[in-house]
């Protein structure tokens, strides 16, 4: 594996985190929503609604993660919602994004989180070969009602 550092994102990553943003969703065939979203997402981030941490390899910006921490129903702890993790696409296969999910679980373990969830495409295999190797398959199934436009 490479030296991957994961720490919160800084002002100085904008760019980078723009560019993956675009690599990212245009390879997201299952939401229709606005792909423009990267610049909205980031001022989230920076308002503290949405928390963004990024993956460096030697320097480099090479992968991101947006999260939010959340009440949770059947726990007194709080869990967190991994929404979106991204590495360019040619550094992929070299466990940034398992890094990147055990920065986040450290995290969670600092902050007292009941859990971490997230969810893939049925077709994105290879993040599921990752997400296999590091946490518990659930069989639930997601339903979606679009109540407005993206």
């Amino acid at each position: 594996m490479d030296d991957v550092t994961v720490r919160p994102a800084e002002a100085g990553d904008e760019g980078a985190f723009l560019e993956m943003w675009e690599e990212f969703t245009a390879t997201d065939s299952d939401e229709p929503g606005d792909r423009t979203m990267g610049a909205a997402n980031w001022q989230r981030a920076g308002e503290g609604v949405l928390s963004l941490l990024v993956a460096e390899v030697e320097g480099r910006v090479v992968g991101f993660t947006l999260y939010n921490e959340l009440p949770f129903t059947w726990s007194k702890k709080p869990i967190c919602y991994l929404q979106d993790l991204g590495v360019r696409e040619e550094m992929r296969g070299r466990r940034i994004g398992q890094a990147m999910i055990e920065a986040l679980a450290e995290i969670g373990r600092e902050k007292g989180w009941y859990r971490i969830f997230w969810m893939t495409q049925g077709h994105n295999s290879s993040a599921q070969r990752l997400y296999d190797r590091i946490a518990e398959r659930k069989d639930y199934i997601r339903y979606d009602l679009i109540v407005s436009d993206a």
